[in-house]
């Protein structure tokens, strides 16, 4: 594959767990948000991604320590600087999920219409979506039988304090022991999601709006 066929997306999210450890352009392979991007495209060979992480461009960029909405008009023209060819940008609801999405909306559309870009709020967090399908969690955490999953992951509660936050409710379904799930283990569980639409239906308020975003804005570049 020649350097004219990729197709450079740049994700951004709040942790590891949502867009992997590894900063530089490379493969859809880690972080919970490029592998279902690179799904919902219809797992294009020609797709590289180079993510952030909140704290990274807090550090680097003052502007991202203001509101969601001027994060999301920020990051666009991050991407534009940086010649991607898309963007996605996914942050948590924390319980606001009409809220945020709506200041994401209107921080992406404040300003240029390029590049093209997807935004998402996970509703209360990533992990909600893995637990939206079980044989995922199954097969990607190699159990020998399906694990009991909530039927609407999304309505657990956002306080991380509480014995059903879905960090703590998926760890318990993987069968480990602690709070939570390293991020290897959740790219496991994401990579072994084959079933979008399933994911759809038991995410409404935060899968299904952003996957629709993503099969807008982003799959047309492939």
């Amino acid at each position: 594959m020649s350097p004219d066929d990729i197709v450079r997306i740049d994700i951004f999210g709040e942790g590891r767990a949502d867009v992997g450890q590894d900063d530089r352009l490379r493969e859809p392979t880690g972080g919970v948000v490029p592998i279902l991007v690179h799904r919902l495209c219809g797992k294009p060979a020609t797709m590289r991604v180079k993510c952030y992480k909140q704290v990274h461009l807090e550090r680097i960029e003052p502007q991202f320590r203001s509101g969601y909405e001027q994060k999301a008009e920020r990051f666009r023209k991050l991407a534009r600087q940086n010649k991607a060819r898309g963007a996605v940008f996914v942050v948590d609801s924390d319980g606001k999920v009409d809220e945020r999405r709506a200041q994401l909306v209107a921080g992406r559309d404040a300003g240029p219409s390029e590049p093209p870009m997807a935004v998402g709020v996970a509703h209360p967090c990533v992990e909600a979506w893995l637990l939206a399908d079980a044989t995922a969690v199954r097969r990607g955490m190699g159990l020998p039988r399906t694990p009991n999953v909530p039927d609407q992951p999304e309505q657990l509660p956002p306080e991380k304090q509480r014995p059903d936050h879905p960090k703590k409710v998926l760890a318990k379904a993987a069968g480990t022991r602690g709070p939570d799930l390293s991020a290897p283990k959740k790219d496991k569980i994401a990579k072994a999601m084959n079933d979008p639409a399933l994911v759809r239906q038991r995410c409404p308020l935060g899968f299904a709006p952003f996957a629709d975003e993503v099969e807008e804005h982003i799959h047309p570049l492939f």
